[in-house]
């Protein structure tokens, strides 16, 4: 049998099918807003009980979806890697936003968490996903840069730096979320959602208790629409998009909307919340964005790598050659 060798460079990230992309851009729509419905919420409600809350309440509604379309518990390495994102990705990962957000204003709040995709690299790569690249390296010093410009650029009061740093460690939290849940048997989507979002609602909840907070409902007009707003808008339909985005694309590829979220919130937060947005803020946010868009998302025309190909006359792939 004839045997013909091709060399083919490793494609670069592509966009994902037509109804993908949908799910992808409305998931940036609606959590541009959700940092600043958080904050809104935050006026009169304790933070743990609201992330509990909002969590507790998009667990219920997906085993319901998940009892009336008969979907099956997963079991074995699907249920844990399910319950791995739970943990991650939603229980600690909004545990540490919970409380970042606090005294984070929302639009900080989203340029730290564009960091995502970055550590989604990084993170993939020592678990022998991917390779570390140059690019990656000096995206992630522009991005360190344009932290500690944005930092001390942030024209927002009740600022402090260990709030920054909790939002840091929930972007790192969210990023590993996303490559361990696809080194697993994956679930539908409303599986997912439903076991993650109760495991993430009996930590958040747990801490509620232990922090001593009041677990009440909204008396305000303002605070019940950011409330009903996180609850359905953000917690339900934005969470399922993600997970389906997640499910039918690369995890990298699906945190890059954590790159474009801050466009989006920057704007909602500059005419609802009535946030100062300062030139060394914007610097700073411009660094954070082209750290992160060199590092993971501009296409690599490197040519020093390459993967051989092994075809037959008739054009069939055969194992790659040695």
């Amino acid at each position: 049998m004839a045997v013909r060798q091709t060399t083919a460079p490793f494609a670069a990230t592509t966009l994902p099918g037509k109804n993908v992309l949908l799910a992808f851009l409305l998931f940036i729509l609606f959590g541009g807003g959700a940092s600043v419905a958080i904050r809104t919420a935050y006026q009169e409600l304790d933070p743990f009980w609201t992330a509990a809350a909002r969590f507790g309440f998009g667990a219920v509604v997906f085993w319901v979806i998940a009892y009336i379309k008969k979907i099956p518990l997963p079991k074995g390495k699907s249920l844990l890697g399910a319950l791995l994102y739970g943990l991650l990705g939603v229980g600690l990962g909004f545990l540490f936003i919970a409380w970042g957000l606090v005294k984070t204003p929302a639009s900080l709040y989203q340029i730290l968490m564009a960091m995502v995709p970055l550590a989604t690299m990084f993170l993939s790569a020592s678990q022998g996903i991917e390779a570390i690249t140059r690019r990656g390296v000096i995206g992630s010093l522009l991005a360190v840069v344009g932290i500690v410009i944005t930092v001390g650029g942030s024209g927002s009061k009740g600022f402090s730096l260990p709030h920054v740093i909790a939002i840091i460690i929930a972007a790192v939290l969210i990023a590993e979320s996303s490559v361990i849940i696809k080194r697993f048997p994956p679930n539908p989507p409303v599986m997912t959602n439903a076991i993650s979002m109760s495991v993430g609602s009996l930590v958040l909840g747990a801490a509620s208790l232990i922090n001593g907070e009041t677990w009440a409902l909204p008396t305000q007009v303002a605070t019940w629409i950011a409330f009903l707003y996180i609850l359905i808008i953000v917690s339900v339909i934005g969470l399922f998009l993600y997970m389906f985005v997640l499910g039918n694309w690369t995890a990298s590829g699906s945190s890059y909307g954590f790159v474009i979220v801050p466009i989006v919130t920057m704007t909602v937060a500059a005419l609802i919340a009535g946030e100062k947005i300062t030139i060394n803020f914007i610097i700073g946010a411009v660094f954070v964005l082209a750290g992160v868009l060199v590092g993971a998302l501009l296409p690599d025309k490197s040519k020093s790598e390459a993967q051989m190909v092994c075809k037959d006359s008739t054009g069939q792939a055969l194992p790659r050659c040695l």
